[in-house]
């Protein structure tokens, strides 16, 4: 994934000002900076979430600013997996159903696919013997835990999560934090992050500094892509 020169403003929430940059796959890069410094918006902007006023993304070579709403939504429902400080779970349904979901709605896999693949995101996210339990009776930190399996249940190629581990204090937010440290290396996914907990507490492979809407460090650079070229 890359970036060229996003220029998006907003009466509220901070700006990017000619933001360029590359996203290593694989990797998992945190974007870090106050309310107003850009990060948030950077990372709505890169996960699709928000159209720049100004230049591109480009998502496995193609560029994404000339897609159509439903276009995009398409490309987000099918590459990108999401994960939101609240968990956003259905308190009727079990966990197993919670994460099962996008499996039947976006992927059309059949039950026993579904299973399979629910189970094996259940484990990595050391809920391998909650599947029947009722949503409403899980702690907190499993509540996160059951949002980051849903996150990951379409084997996404890109995780966006804004505000990770936000709910979540002391030995919870160890916990939450080191799965998505495994992620990359466990499931194959790109995670892109935000959270206030910062670089200490996520131990991310690259951070990316926001001030006022452009980078102000950058810890580890990724190698700059080449634009394709369109004939």
């Amino acid at each position: 994934m890359r970036a060229d020169a996003l220029a998006r403003r907003r009466d509220a929430g901070g700006e990017l000002l000619g933001v360029s940059l590359s996203v290593e796959t694989g990797r998992f890069t945190l974007l870090s900076g106050g309310p107003c410094s850009g990060a948030g918006l950077l990372l709505r902007v890169l996960g699709l979430l928000e159209r720049a006023d100004g230049g591109e993304v480009w998502f496995d070579g193609r560029a994404t600013g000339g897609l159509d709403d439903g276009e995009r939504m398409d490309l987000r429902n099918h590459a990108f997996g999401f994960l939101f400080a609240e968990p956003f779970l259905l308190d009727s349904f079990t966990v197993a159903e919670n994460v099962a979901m996008p499996l039947f709605k976006i992927s059309g896999l059949d039950i026993e696919q579904a299973r399979a693949r629910t189970a094996q995101v259940l484990d990595f996210a050391g809920l391998a013997g909650a599947a029947d339990y009722a949503v409403r009776d899980l702690s907190v930190l499993d509540h996160h835990k059951v949002a980051l399996a849903r996150a990951v249940a379409n084997a996404p190629q890109v995780l966006i999560a804004e505000d990770a581990g936000l709910q979540l204090t002391g030995a919870d937010f160890r916990e939450f934090a080191a799965l998505l440290k495994a992620a990359p290396e466990q499931l194959g996914v790109t995670v892109i992050a935000t959270s206030q907990a910062g670089a200490d507490a996520l131990a991310p492979d690259r951070e990316l500094r926001m001030e006022e809407g452009r980078i102000a460090e950058d810890t580890h650079p990724a190698p700059v892509e080449e634009a394709p070229t369109i004939e």
